[in-house]
């Protein structure tokens, strides 16, 4: 997910809004994950709730279903939500009133990507020798995702399409050879988009990494919330909190860290305004 072309991709943020029931009192909402995911762990909300009560915030959290980000950022503005984890380029929603809580929520593993491709092809992805191998390929890539202008400039060829469900039609109808999905994403889609696990694969032992997460973004108006979720972040990380929840829900992420081989794409930077050691993924848990 994703020099930023976001007028294109956020404008239709500007119609009118989905009406959102009001919160009752003592509830916090943020959106939840795909409808897809079922009733999978979902980091974000055990984030967001270990963050609001070391924040000393006692509102309970509710968990609302929106399909995709822009309809979230809209939902965000116009105080449908309270806050939402959205991909950390700021830049994206700086007009629509949002601001970012500076902590990647989960590390860098947003940038840990595994690729999928056609069954048949899978022996031929496990031999690639390098990252140039892998970039004369054509990575199916969303048009709207805020980093393709980037890795397009880094020498990946991309095929642009308008959604998760385009994404895995194309690949499936071989426009593209591969998609670079996160660790965490792709069991839930190939099960949805493959439930026979007959015609998609993905290479156990290559990964690609760049700096990327999602960040919790907060209205402008809502100072106090992002202090409190600024301070919770941190305080869960110094604990030893975080750790032992993200080794809850990733314990696989972190074994398959342990045998795969990962390529660092080389000229992709953080997001503006967060250190590149807040990255810290592989330094926690680093790969064979």
């Amino acid at each position: 997910m994703s020099a930023l072309s976001r007028r294109h991709s956020l404008c239709a943020l500007a119609g009118g809004a989905w009406a959102l029931a009001a919160a009752a009192e003592g509830v916090l909402r943020m959106p939840g994950p795909p409808v897809f995911a079922g009733q999978r762990p979902f980091f974000q909300g055990d984030l967001a709730r270990l963050a609001l009560k070391k924040g000393g915030r006692p509102e309970t959290l509710q968990l609302l279903t929106m399909p995709t980000w822009p309809r979230q950022v809209r939902e965000l503005r116009d105080g449908h939500v309270d806050f939402a984890p959205l991909p950390a380029h700021a830049e994206a929603y700086a007009e629509f009133g949002l601001r970012r809580v500076d902590f990647p929520i989960r590390r860098g593993l947003l940038g840990l990507r595994r690729l999928v491709c056609r069954r048949e092809r899978l022996a031929e992805l496990e031999a690639l020798p390098d990252l140039a191998a892998l970039k004369a390929l054509r990575l199916g890539y969303g048009a709207e995702w805020v980093d393709r202008p980037l890795l397009e400039g880094l020498g990946f060829r991309t095929l642009p399409t308008r959604s998760t469900d385009h994404l895995y039609a194309a690949l499936l109808a071989g426009e593209c050879d591969y998609l670079s999905r996160g660790v965490n994403e792709i069991g839930p889609e190939l099960a949805h988009y493959d439930p026979g696990g007959q015609q998609l694969a993905a290479p156990a032992q290559r990964l690609l990494w760049y700096p990327l997460d999602d960040c919790y973004f907060v209205p402008q108006r809502n100072g106090r919330l992002h202090e409190a979720l600024t301070l919770g972040l941190q305080r869960a990380l110094q604990d030893g909190s975080y750790q032992r929840l993200f080794r809850r829900h990733y314990a696989a992420v972190i074994e398959l860290l342990a045998k795969a081989r990962v390529w660092t794409v080389e000229g992709y930077p953080p997001p503006t305004g967060l250190p590149r050691a807040s990255f810290d993924l592989l330094r926690h848990w680093p790969a064979a």
